[in-house]
């Protein structure tokens, strides 16, 4: 895996061990934002850095690649952003979904456009994968203008699961083959 996809402004990579207490301040500080799409996240950044050495064992296996974004002009453990490709599938065409959050305080300057556009890139680019499949609440007029700006096109709208009604929305989801 690449050290660093970033741009001139984030520091893209994969997390490293060190990267937990990070990682568990990100997840507690956003915890209210993503509770309806991201399961709750542990406190303990013991539990962060044993989900890390995970993650890069799941990406030696292609199963699962996970890049965090830093800011690079401000302290060193400035988490922006979490970029996921997750669900690798090598029939044709190649693809894997992309998942994203970004920071609150992050929000709207353009940093998750630069992570998520860097982590496009990357998957088709290294990992030579030709489509990406986004699931997104389509409430989140953001993020649908994220995707689109990125070249994703809309594609569908999935069914809220019977029962969960009061607690989901129903995802759309956006392709992008290349």
């Amino acid at each position: 895996m690449p050290v660093d996809i970033g741009s001139e402004r984030l520091a893209l990579r994969v997390p490293v061990e060190s990267d937990a207490p990070a990682l568990c301040a990100y997840h507690v500080r956003n915890a209210e934002r993503f509770e309806r799409w991201d399961p709750p996240r542990s406190r303990d950044v013991a539990e962060h850095a044993r989900w890390i050495r995970d993650v890069a064992g799941n990406a030696n296996a292609r199963s699962l690649v996970v890049l965090l974004a830093f800011e690079r002009s401000a302290a060193p453990d400035s988490l922006v952003a979490e970029v996921v490709l997750s669900g690798f599938s090598s029939e044709e065409p190649a693809s894997a979904m992309l998942s994203y959050t970004v920071d609150a305080a992050y929000e709207g300057r353009g940093f998750a456009f630069e992570a998520v556009g860097r982590a496009v890139a990357f998957a088709f680019d290294d990992l030579s994968l030709r489509r990406l499949i986004a699931h997104y609440d389509p409430a989140n007029a953001r993020s649908e203008r994220l995707l689109l700006r990125l070249g994703f096109a809309r594609a569908a709208r999935v069914p809220v699961v019977p029962g969960l009604e009061r607690s989901m929305r129903a995802p759309a989801v956006a392709i992008l083959d290349r």
